[in-house]
Parts: C-alpha cells; structure tokens; sequence
C-alpha cells in the first residue's frame, strides 16, 4: 500500500457522499393548515392538510376526539410537501390533531391542530414528548461525538506523527465508547421522532423510525470510522479511511450537510470535520508525548500541520454559518440556534486563542527540552480539551434547534385582493395575509367618481356554503387611515370565499355589495 492509498481512498468516500442524490431542502417548517388553527366548523371537514416548505415523511398522526379517544392516522396521510390526512367521521366538539414528521436533514418536527366541530367542547390535553429522552440523546450524541472524533484524531495523529507508549489503549477506549453510544443515539433519536417515553427506546417502532432518516445512514458510516480507527491505530493508513468516514458520517445528516446548495455545504461540512477531527484529536497524544523527553518530534510535526487545519476550520466554519443564517439578519442571532452558535463561537475563540499561544510563545521552547514552557504547553492542553468536550455539547444540543434559515422559511402568504362595485359604491378589499387562518382585513370605499365616502357603518361577511361555511358577520372600524378594518377573522379553507359588504351610507340609505376574494 502506497502513501497515495489512504488519500484516494478518502477522496473516494468523499466524493461518494458529496454526489449522492438531492431530494428536499433540509429542515422542514410548516407553512399552512387545513382547517386553520382553533376555527369552529359547521360541518366536519373529511381531510385536513399540512403544507411544508419541503418534503417531509410523516413518523405519527394522531387524532384525539373530543372524548378522549384517540385514533392512529399515520396510514392515512398522501403527498410530499402537501400531506393531506383523510380524517374519519368526525364527533360533534374539539378535535386535537397531532403530527410528528421528518424531513431530510433527519430531525423530527412536530405539531398540534386543534379545531372544533359543531361546538367547542375544550380540547384534551396532549402529552408532549419526554424531556428526558431529549435529554439522554443529547448527552449521547456528546459521548458520541468525544468518543469518535477524539479517538479516530489520535488514531490519524498517531499516522502523522507516532503514538507514545500507553497512548494506543486510551484512543481503543475512546473509539469503543464512540462506537457503543452510536446505535444507542439511533435509538434514542426514533424514540424522540415519536415523541415515545424512555422505555419506548425498547420498541421496534423507535429503531425502525431512526434508521428511515438520514440518521440511519449516519450511523452505519460512524460505525465504519470507529471499526477502521481501530484498525488504524496498527495499520496506519487506515486512519485517513477513518477519519474520512466519521467526516462523511456528519456530513450525511443533520441541519448543515443538508441545507442548499449541498455542492457546497456537504463538502464544507466533511471539510470541517476532517480538520476538526485532526486538530482535537491530536490533544491527547501530545499531552502524553510531552511527559517524555523524546516528543519533540511528535510537537513538531503537529506544529508544522495545524496552520493548515486551522485555515480549513476556518473557512468551512464560515461558509456554513453563512448559510444557515440566511437572511434572518440580527433577528436570527436572537434564535436558540444564533445563541448556540454565538456560545460555541466564544468559546472557539478562547480555543483559537490558547492554541496562538501554544504556537508562538510555548512550543519553541519546548521543543528545546525548558520545563516550565513544556509545563505550561501541556496545561494549555488540557484547559483545550475541557473547552473542546464543551464546544460538543454546545454543536450536539443543534439538535434540536430549527436554523434560521429554516425559520425564515415560515413567511405570511402576500395579501388577498378583491374589488367589488355596484353603480354607486366602490370597494377595495385587502386580506392579510391571504391564507387560511387568523387574518385582518381592510376596505377603502369610494363612489362611482373613485372619491373616497364615509358611511356611518360598514359590516363584512364572508361565507362558503359549498363547504358547509355559512355567513360570518364583522363590523369594521374605520381608523384615521380612512380605511375600515376587521381584525380577528378567520378563514378555515383556502379556496374561493363569497364577500358581502353592508354599507350604511346614512340613517335612511344602506346598499350591499357582493364579489368574492380567493385564499390560498
């Protein structure tokens, strides 16, 4: 096997991984329901629709009636972006539809429907998922993550540049519990999809759930990278093999690897690991090369390679903060995801910081054999592999946060526009916006001459009887706009809405208009 081998071999992977094929956008984020949010029907509708901005899958839907009784409907939902659920016949009172879907990038969204039928009889209340199996797949995603990427990096380390005796046993325990805690995150992952308790772990349903992700694929390819890091700790090229398989491993799921354009966010992604991998992986066996007085070798040659890893960190970091940001603006540091990414980009620059350090003012003086600067060297060390374990947990707990890139997604549907006139009265309807759920309307009234009027009294009504929705009725309210407005309505369907304007022009005078406004 030549040098060449293990490089061509990562190329290979990479390649592998990077050109496999598109079908969806990352993060799913609902756009729309069918029936809106908290409408009371006069009739029970026979299908409600979930519209997302990208493909998703549905894991569970459940619909829970107004006695309680629940009803699995997970069979019953059609479509990709649209999922339309057929629903059964439906009880007189509050229904409570509950979803759980994934979408490409692996994780779980999850939401209620709640609507009323007839009468509102109060909704049941839904148990949410259980915090403790977030909780457990956070800290097993972080052991994970410690496991592979520091025990594979000594792995690559020790090809690079040898491994000092004693070094070998600690990397096999590291790989070992990297490779223990990746099925068990699988597990755990299917369990949380479906919003299961702790013991749900033990069912068929949460294992088959977390292997249909892309979380499946991840799994397989971190088993690999934990097998070969192994394997590399004695035949040395395998650790380039290795390392590129844990890198393709991170690359293939969650919220970066699969934003667009994947050209460059899954190379980026493996880009970053690569060098992640190597940077931190070489802490350990730097910190045992320095308690002897042959690992000067060892800190130079690392000395001579982490420029390189730190300029591909670097840039590939940069590139995907971009991305995932989107354009939230200053509104998108102020997410869950910006303060995580806000706290992980602190702490990498205390990181950044102690490795200038260990560079320019500590490593050429430990190369010369002084004790105090190799004390301080491997100190340094240590204080990185605490902020290293916490830059993890930060990066493990995006799991859970939608990027906002992903949140910006979830835009208003532009305004409804109608116009509707008789001989005498003009009017000018704008809904906002113009989808289904709470909306706000607005009307500018005008006589034949398109000069603006000032009835006494303007009333709205808006009905769809083709869909079993009689006529609801709002009086406006005129502001110092000159427009009279209605807030608070609510628009269930999308389709074509019959409009009727009462106009009270004075005491003794009224007129109506009719026309009709579509809702998407």
């Amino acid at each position: 096997m030549t040098r060449l081998t293990p490089i061509l071999l990562s190329v290979l992977l990479a390649l592998l991984v990077l050109l496999s094929p598109v079908v969806a956008r990352a993060h799913a984020a609902l756009l729309s329901v069918t029936p809106a949010e908290g409408v009371l029907l006069d009739a029970a509708p026979t299908e409600a629709v979930l519209q997302f901005n990208e493909t998703v899958r549905p894991l569970a839907i459940t619909l829970i009636g107004p006695d309680g009784d629940s009803r699995d409907l997970t069979a019953a939902a059609t479509g990709d972006s649209t999922l339309t659920i057929a629903l059964p016949d439906l009880k007189r009172g509050t229904q409570v539809l509950t979803w759980r879907v994934t979408s490409d990038d692996g994780h779980p969204v999850a939401g209620t429907l709640i609507f009323s039928v007839g009468e509102v009889s109060g909704a049941v209340e839904v148990a949410a998922g259980d915090p403790l199996v977030a909780g457990l797949l956070w800290g097993v995603k972080l052991l994970m993550s410690v496991g592979l990427v520091l025990g594979i990096g000594g792995a690559l380390f020790g090809a690079l540049a040898g491994l000092s005796p004693g070094t070998g046993p600690i990397l096999v325990r590291l790989i070992g519990l990297g490779l223990v805690m990746t099925p068990l995150a699988l597990g755990l992952h299917g369990a949380d999809a479906l919003g299961l308790s702790l013991s749900g772990i033990f069912t068929a349903d949460a294992w088959s759930t977390g292997w249909a992700t892309s979380f499946g694929t991840m799994t397989v390819l971190a088993l690999m990278a934990g097998l070969f890091g192994l394997a590399g700790l004695s035949v040395r090229p395998l650790a380039f093999v290795a390392v590129a398989l844990v890198a393709a491993a991170y690359a293939s799921a969650g919220h970066a690897g699969a934003a667009d354009p994947r050209w460059l966010t899954r190379p980026a992604v493996f880009a970053h690991l690569m060098a992640l991998t190597f940077w931190l992986g070489a802490l350990i066996p730097l910190l045992r090369w320095l308690r002897r007085a042959d690992g000067s070798p060892a800190l130079q040659r690392f000395s001579d390679l982490i420029p390189f890893a730190v300029i591909l960190l670097a840039a590939s970091g940069l590139a995907l903060g971009f991305v995932q940001m989107g354009d939230a603006g200053f509104g998108g540091w102020r997410t869950a995801y910006g303060r995580i990414l806000v706290a992980k980009l602190a702490l990498l620059v205390i990181l950044l910081l102690l490795a200038a350090w260990n560079r320019w003012s500590l490593t050429t003086p430990a190369l010369r054999a002084e004790p105090r600067a190799t004390g301080r060297l491997r100190m340094v060390i240590i204080a990185e592999l605490i902020l290293v374990t916490a830059i993890l947990g930060l990066a493990a707990g995006w799991r859970f946060t939608p990027p906002p890139r992903a949140l910006a997604m979830v835009v208003a549907a532009p305004p409804a526009y109608a116009h509707i006139m008789t001989g005498e009265v003009m009017a000018d309807l704008t809904i906002t916006p113009g989808s289904t759920g709470t909306v706000a309307a607005a009307i500018w009234l005008s006589d034949g001459e398109m000069q603006p009027i000032s009835p006494q009294a303007v009333t709205l009504s808006v009905s769809m009887p083709e869909r079993g929705i009689e006529r609801m009725s709002r009086e406006a309210t005129q502001d110092a706009d000159g427009l009279w407005h209605v807030s608070d309505l609510v628009l269930p369907l999308a389709g074509e809405w019959r409009v009727e304007l009462e106009i009270r022009l004075t005491r003794f005078s009224m007129t109506r208009i009719e026309g009709t406004i579509d809702i998407k």
